[in-house]
């Protein structure tokens, strides 16, 4: 099971923030979570090497967001995932899912192979990360696995890896693929080790 960081470094010293990205990249975070922020994403890109980097978009913007991806895509070697965090589970032709999907849909004819990462739960939000994730997310262990098995035999894709984000850093097992925990303070070397979250 992968090890992630969901980065809440807001307020710290820049360089204390990129020490804690460089700690987490070498031993062994599989993904850094962003909110929104793809100057951040970017900043990641060349200040670590291994870890993939993914930003929650808005759904507005879409060229916005297509030159932002280019960019983080470009500067770290292919290690960016394109974020999409539907603000309700509403699927009707105005709603926020619907409004994803349609930049889903951008994205793969603009960028190809972007990998996607859908999070929360939901039908329509379940249905869309059928649609299009490499990798579904949710703050609980991930449920609804008849609609998400049904919507992946739909469309014809492989079911995506299960992400699922904790509120705190003790070791847990979980029947996912990636755990998520947070990141809101600088970290060291010395607290990745032994009972250490990442270790």
């Amino acid at each position: 099971m992968k090890t992630a960081a969901w980065l809440r470094l807001s307020g710290v010293p820049v360089e204390a923030a990129r020490r804690t990205w460089r700690e987490l990249d070498g031993h062994g975070c599989s993904t850094f979570y962003v909110e929104g922020d793809l100057g951040l994403c970017a900043a990641l890109a060349v200040a670590t090497e291994s870890s993939r980097i993914c930003c929650f978009v808005p759904p507005g913007r879409p060229e916005h967001v297509l030159a932002g991806a280019r960019t983080v895509q470009y500067l770290s070697g292919g290690r960016f995932t394109l974020g999409l965090r539907p603000a309700d589970d509403d699927d009707g032709a105005f709603g926020s899912v619907t409004a994803f999907a349609r930049l889903a849909e951008e994205v793969r004819d603009v960028l190809g192979g972007l990998p996607i990462t859908v999070a929360g739960t939901g039908r329509g939000t379940v249905r869309l990360a059928a649609e299009f994730a490499t990798c579904w997310q949710t703050t609980d262990v991930p449920g609804e696995p008849d609609v998400m098995t049904a919507g992946c035999a739909e469309f014809g894709r492989p079911a995506p890896e299960r992400s699922v984000v904790v509120t705190d850093t003790r070791r847990r097992e979980f029947a996912v693929d990636e755990v998520v925990l947070p990141v809101d303070r600088p970290l060291t070397g010395a607290e990745f080790g032994g009972a250490g979250c990442f270790a």
